[in-house]
């Protein structure tokens, strides 16, 4: 049997019902936005942040519009992707996922910081940053992602060390430390061996003292340090 039927005056009774709802709901105090939380970033501060968004404490939680908010946050530079979420009854959740500076790439006669995917995310200043200048590939170049992805793969402590990364036309990269000492890594492959090797050589060889003129890592297997002058080079 069908179930029982609303009587016209009571649609009419419910439809009032929920525009008097709604009506408390949009002009109530108690939805009044009074905390806008973020997380995730750290280039960026909570207050650059907050502004960038377009929301403003005061406004009504329900008539706040999170997609243009989200739009607007990702269109800066630094951020990768944003999320918003509306906690209620006053409170408006930003979660921010920021774009990582890996390394610094020649753009327009201008060093930039660029991230893995190869976006430029801000003009570099005047100090350093401890980010290695790619040369050898620029913007445009279909290798350019790759190399990016082989400077992630490599031991933080290595980059840290690193002020140029040379990527010959033959994808053999050439590293040049701050120190001046020039790193043959050869191919793109056996990074995690190659890195801590490398690590372990540019110990021994600060320990030492010695000028060194360039170490060979093509064959981690067999590493070669080439001493400047001369005299005791060989494998590792």
């Amino acid at each position: 049997m069908p179930g029982p039927r609303l009587n016209w005056w009571e649609s009419i009774l419910f439809l009032v019902f929920l525009l008097v709802a709604g009506f408390i709901l949009v002009n109530s105090p108690l939805f009044e936005i009074n905390n806008i939380t973020v997380t995730g970033n750290c280039l960026l501060t909570d207050e650059e942040i907050r502004a960038a968004s377009g929301l403003v404490p005061g406004s009504n939680i329900f008539r706040v519009r999170l997609g243009e908010a989200r739009e607007q946050l990702e269109a800066l530079p630094l951020v990768r992707q944003a999320e918003l979420e509306r906690r209620l009854p006053a409170t408006v959740s930003i979660v921010i996922e920021e774009r990582v500076p890996v390394a610094l790439l020649n753009i327009g006669g201008n060093l930039w910081e660029v991230d893995v995917e190869a976006v430029p995310v801000r003009k570099k200043g005047t100090g350093w940053d401890g980010l290695p200048v790619i040369t050898g590939v620029g913007v445009g170049d279909p290798n350019l992602t790759r190399v990016l992805e082989t400077i992630v793969s490599l031991p933080d402590q290595v980059v840290q060390d690193l002020s140029e990364v040379f990527v010959g036309p033959d994808l053999r990269y050439t590293l040049y430390t701050f120190e001046g000492i020039e790193v043959r890594l050869g191919m793109a492959e056996r990074l995690d061996q190659k890195g801590e090797m490398l690590l372990e050589i540019l110990s021994l060889v600060r320990q030492g003292g010695r000028k060194v003129e360039y170490i060979d890592l093509s064959e981690p297997e067999k590493a070669v340090v080439k001493y400047a002058g001369g005299g005791d080079d060989g494998e590792v």
